[in-house]
C-alpha cells in the first residue's frame, strides 16, 4: 500500500464507496450484529486501526480513537464530531507515534490486515507499536474465503492455516487467546457465505 496506484485506490471514490455501503438500512442492522461481536472484546479506551466507515468506532467506549490513511474518511469523521486522526502507518513504521502510551488498552484491527500483500509482516509491526503503546488486547477481524474474494482491494487471505504458517500464534509479547470464526463457528463456512469472519484475539503474556 505505498504505491502511487495502490494510494489512489483508496482514495475519495473508495472513501465514498464505503460510507454509501455502510449508509444501507438492511446493511447497517446486518453490522449491529457483527459489531457487538467484536465490542464484547473490548477493554477500555481503544484505538480503531484503519477505522473506515466509522461504524465500530461510533461504538467504542469514550475517549476512543479511529486512525484512518484516507483523508476524505477523516474529514467526513471529524465533522461528524469523532476523534479520527490521519494516520500513514509506513511513514511512522506502525509505532503509533501520535498516541499517548498507557491511555489505551485495545487495538482493533477490524477488515483492514487482509488489504495489505505483505500482511503478516504488517501483523508483527502493529503488534510492536501496540506494546509500545501498552495495549493489552488486540482484536482482529477478516473475511472467509467467499468475502475475501469479494474485493478487489484485498491481498491476503488470512485463515488460521495461515496464522501457522506464518508462526504468529505469539507476537511480541502477544499471544492468541482466541481464534474462532462468525457468526457460524465453522471455517468451511466461509467458502459459502459472504459475511463468515475469522475473529483473532491477541492478548499480552503474563510475565
Amino acid at each position: 500500500m505505498t504505491t502511487t496506484e495502490e494510494k489512489d485506490e483508496y482514495g475519495s471514490d473508495y472513501a465514498a464507496w464505503q460510507v454509501d455501503r455502510s449508509n444501507s438500512f438492511v446493511r447497517r442492522l446486518i453490522k449491529g450484529f457483527y459489531i457487538r461481536k467484536v465490542l464484547s472484546e473490548i477493554d477500555g479506551p481503544t484505538i480503531d486501526f484503519g477505522c473506515g466507515a466509522g461504524q465500530i468506532l461510533r461504538k467504542l467506549p469514550k475517549q476512543s480513537v479511529g486512525l484512518e490513511v484516507n483523508k476524505s474518511l477523516v474529514e467526513l469523521h471529524r465533522q461528524r464530531g469523532l476523534d479520527v486522526r490521519f494516520y500513514d502507518a509506513f511513514a511512522d513504521d506502525f509505532s503509533f507515534s501520535l498516541l499517548t502510551p498507557g491511555f489505551y488498552k485495545t487495538l482493533v484491527i477490524s477488515h483492514v490486515l487482509e488489504h495489505f500483500e505483505n500482511a503478516d509482516e504488517i501483523l508483527r509491526r502493529l503488534c510492536k507499536g501496540a506494546l509500545l503503546l501498552g495495549l493489552n488486547k488486540i482484536v482482529i477481524v477478516v473475511p472467509g474465503k467467499v468475502g475475501y474474494e469479494s474485493d478487489a482491494t484485498h491481498r491476503t487471505y488470512i485463515d488460521a492455516g495461515w496464522v501457522d504458517r506464518h508462526n504468529l500464534r505469539r507476537v511480541e509479547s502477544y499471544a492468541i487467546e482466541k481464534l474462532n470464526y462468525f457468526p457460524v463457528n465453522q471455517p468451511s463456512f466461509g467458502d459459502r457465505f459472504i459475511y463468515n469472519e475469522m475473529h483473532l484475539v491477541y492478548s499480552i503474556e503474563s510475565k
